[in-house]
């Protein structure tokens, strides 16, 4: 196998114009200008942007869906927990009974990290000495 083209037709023309190369003469005017000025801002125009500012401040909020669903969590197994603790072998219901404390406890663990939550979201936003 050569790696010679066959016929001279077959060799690329550097001299003619490339078909899928950009035109350089065409620009696009839609894209927003992002040059960089060529002179910096005056002291005038520092001053102005600054007396016009605003100082920002970070809100560290908590995240209620997070402290309700460790709430939940946590109520589940100390709930399940104290049902099995409390309750005997020999009771007829005593699964019905593990429910019901497992359900009473996640209501109060749950109530207990929602407070949580309302408790941080408060600190958060006091203003800081």
């Amino acid at each position: 196998m050569s790696t010679t083209p066959s016929s001279p037709s077959s060799v690329p023309d550097d001299s003619a114009p490339d078909s899928f190369a950009p035109d350089s003469s065409a620009q696009d005017t839609s894209a927003p200008d992002t040059s960089v000025p060529d002179a910096a801002l005056s002291p005038e125009q520092i001053d102005e942007i600054a007396a016009q500012a605003v100082p920002a401040t970070i809100r560290r909020a908590p995240k209620y869906k997070s402290f309700f669903w460790v709430g939940a969590l946590v109520g589940i197994v100390v709930g399940v927990w104290f049902g099995l603790w409390v309750s005997t072998d020999g009771m007829i219901n005593r699964w019905i009974y593990v429910t019901v404390t497992a359900v009473g406890v996640t209501m109060v663990t749950v109530l207990l990290a929602g407070l949580a939550a309302v408790w941080a979201d408060r600190r958060s936003t006091r203003p800081r000495r």
